[in-house]
């Protein structure tokens, strides 16, 4: 039973628990990351495909298969500690990974199709807060979820008097801790796709906006026109060196953190509390992009530079290049990853309107896999034997701020644009979007 809860447990991130897994059941980080490269591997195919299908069927019709295999992902995680076979365990492990990753890109992808056709104008960043904010929870409760059920060993957490110094009976413990673990995410998994099934939309009654109806490119024109356009490529890049590279990094910031000497739990509450902020982070500035539209670019500026100058704090106090202040750790890495994740939907917004009129989703979908493709740097530079050792994992924090900065820099370079933000408001085609009736809107006050 013990050997099957330890592979069983690798079919999920082990999210808060590094040191459980590292000292009561031996994995290493190497085998950590490699169940995790399966996250981003597989999430690549799953964007790709995505605006396919979306081509020729609806939102619904997507987003029930996906539930389905999220679902079928769960019961693998519940029998993978109850019935299945040991012999198959370490199939089951890798098979839920390649189901999480692959399903992982459809939110990601789908948000900004959501948001253009289901909300008005002034509504869209807001939703897509919305949303970003829902995905930022589900990634903060495995923080506290994590070392909750399974305490960090020496902490404070006594299974019995009875168990102290039993070696057995402890690891036994730990084993029944994971499988509750396991069975909680597995039917988190299940209720999601009962809950989509009764209610999710195929599309709204009526268009809320002008530009919702417009017609949109196909993949093949519509990647054309993406190629071509640098304005476009300015917010990939800069999404991917921040979103991308923190995502990168989180994968060993359990190792990071340890050799700082914060332990297992304090790192949980400091990742959750940090995502959890971010959930109305992702709302605020999204209504602050909304209201302050002709001034999109300077919030995305000012809030990508304050992230930047947060990190480099962070990273100073885990470098002891600073007096040890919890402190100042906690707030530096809460107010960091809240202008992380918080400007996200203006990121995606920014992308949307200068792709116009490629599709929403081809063009999520181009950022997420930019987003994705910059993570799987860190997770393959993590599988090369001997290219980053356990003791040098921490000159991952110079490669964190500089892509912090340099992202900075690339949304400077940003020129704004608001096509459907004219075509809505003056229900105008893109046809007859040109230098000349773009000027004569301005000029007529519009807000853009």
């Amino acid at each position: 039973y013990q050997r099957r809860v330890r592979e069983a447990v690798v079919s999920t991130q082990s999210t808060g628990i590094a040191t459980v897994m590292k000292d009561e059941f031996g994995w290493s980080d190497q085998r950590t990351s490699l169940l995790a490269m399966w996250m981003s591997v597989m999430f690549v195919p799953g964007a790709l495909l995505f605006p396919w299908v979306m081509s020729w069927t609806n939102m619904r019709t997507v987003i029930i298969g996906n539930t389905c295999l999220m679902a079928a992902g769960g019961v693998i995680k519940i029998l993978s500690v109850t019935l299945i076979p040991l012999e198959y365990l370490i199939y089951t492990a890798h098979a839920t990974q390649i189901i999480n990753g692959f399903c992982g890109a459809v939110p990601f992808s789908g948000v900004m199709y959501i948001t253009v056709n289901w909300f008005p104008t002034r509504e869209r960043i807001v939703a897509t807060g919305v949303v970003m904010a829902t995905l930022n929870t589900g990634i903060a409760v495995p923080f506290l979820l994590g070392p909750t059920l399974v305490p960090e060993p020496g902490n404070g957490t006594n299974t019995s008097s009875a168990l102290a110094g039993n070696e057995t009976h402890d690891h036994a413990f730990y084993c029944h801790r994971l499988t509750y673990y396991l069975c909680i995410q597995g039917i988190c998994m299940i209720m999601t796709l009962v809950a989509v099934v009764i209610y999710f939309p195929s599309r709204p009654r009526y268009a809320p906006t002008a530009s919702a109806v417009t017609a949109r490119l196909d993949i093949k024109e519509g990647l054309i026109i993406l190629m071509r356009r640098g304005n476009f490529w300015l917010i990939v890049f800069a999404y991917a060196l921040t979103s991308g590279v923190f995502n990168g990094y989180g994968l060993v910031l359990d190792v990071i953190l340890q050799k700082s000497k914060i332990s297992q739990t304090t790192a949980g509450l400091i990742g959750f509390s940090a995502l959890l902020a971010s959930v109305p982070a992702n709302i605020l500035i999204g209504a602050l992009g909304a209201i302050f539209s002709r001034f999109q670019k300077t919030l995305t500026v000012g809030v990508l530079a304050t992230g930047t100058v947060c990190m480099c704090v962070f990273v100073a106090e885990l470098e002891f290049w600073l007096p040890r202040s919890m402190t100042l750790v906690w707030i530096s890495c809460v107010v960091g990853v809240m202008c992380i994740t918080g400007v996200v939907p203006l990121l995606f917004d920014m992308s949307t309107e200068s792709s116009h009129p490629v599709s929403e989703e081809l063009s999520s979908t181009v950022m997420v896999m930019g987003n994705q493709m910059m993570c799987n740097v860190f997770t393959v530079m993590l599988q090369i034997p001997n290219l980053i050792q356990d003791d040098q994992k921490d000159r991952l924090n110079y490669v964190l701020i500089a892509s912090f900065a340099l992202s900075v820099v690339l949304a400077s370079l940003y020129r704004h644009s608001n096509v459907r933000l004219l075509i809505d408001a003056h229900s105008i085609t893109v046809d007859q979007l040109d230098t000349r009736s773009i000027h004569q809107i301005r000029n007529a006050g519009v807000r853009m």
